[in-house]
């Protein structure tokens, strides 16, 4: 009989290609994980999460994550603010502030705190996690209620895209709108939950070039005659961001 060594489970995690046990641990989703794992050198959950979904998977499908995959969303896109009357304007620099934000809490942890082994504590990491979670959903929904927007989140607040704009506008994946069938009714613009000005990319012969566009297909489900459809491409346009304010 073979005689195993009693060893436990984050031992064997560490043990394959040198991967931290620490990727396990629950608050590795949220960009403060994905920072504390990056200044670590540490291939973990983050790291893998932010490089497939984030930065290096926008090349293909865009800001798909956010369209199909964002548990948050999920959550807001059950609430009854469908059609947004429109952006509101500067505001989206509070992402960007959010995003700063982040890094420099990871950094001050990291560098002044001297605080690397923070999320190899499970109970700091739930807590991290449990709070993060909180914090965007009562935000989430509280911008959905203020401005009757379900996306207000990911339009003004959410960090991810920060990352997620960087490359998305080289998308292989974008919406197209065929010009010989498109009527010019609007209600893709009516119905775009990120406030989209769908028929100025059309009427310049281009697909939707925007990196706010998150591949949701709800222009493609609303319009009557079957105009939209998502194609595979390379664009080398420039790139302009045609938004709808109020």
């Amino acid at each position: 009989m073979l005689n195993l060594p009693n060893i436990t489970f984050p031992e064997v995690i560490r043990s394959v290609g040198g991967v931290h046990s620490s990727c396990i641990y629950p608050a590795s989703d949220k960009l403060e994980g994905f920072f504390y794992y990056l200044f670590a050198g540490v291939f973990a959950v983050a790291t893998l999460h932010y490089f497939i979904a984030k930065i290096a998977g926008p090349l293909v499908f865009g800001r798909g994550w956010c369209g199909w995959a964002c548990w948050t969303a999920m959550v807001l896109d059950l609430l009854p603010y469908k059609k947004p009357s429109g952006r509101v304007r500067k505001v989206g620099i509070v992402r960007y502030i959010y995003f700063l934000f982040s890094l420099g809490l990871v950094s001050y942890f990291w560098f002044v705190l001297g605080a690397k082994d923070l999320f190899n504590n499970t109970t700091i990491a739930l807590y991290w996690l449990a709070i993060g979670n909180i914090s965007y959903y009562v935000t989430g929904i509280g911008l959905a209620v203020l401005l009757k927007d379900n996306r207000a989140f990911c339009k003004y607040v959410c960090p991810v895209p920060v990352l997620q704009k960087l490359t998305s506008r080289f998308s292989l994946l974008k919406v197209s709108i065929d010009s010989s069938k498109c009527i010019d009714c609007y209600l893709c613009e009516k119905n775009c939950p990120m406030g989209i000005e769908l028929l100025k990319y059309k009427n310049q012969g281009k697909r939707i070039l925007s990196t706010e566009c998150i591949l949701c297909t709800t222009c493609q489900d609303v319009c009557p005659k079957n105009a939209i459809k998502i194609t595979f491409g390379f664009d080398s346009d420039e790139r302009r961001e045609y938004l709808k304010y109020r």
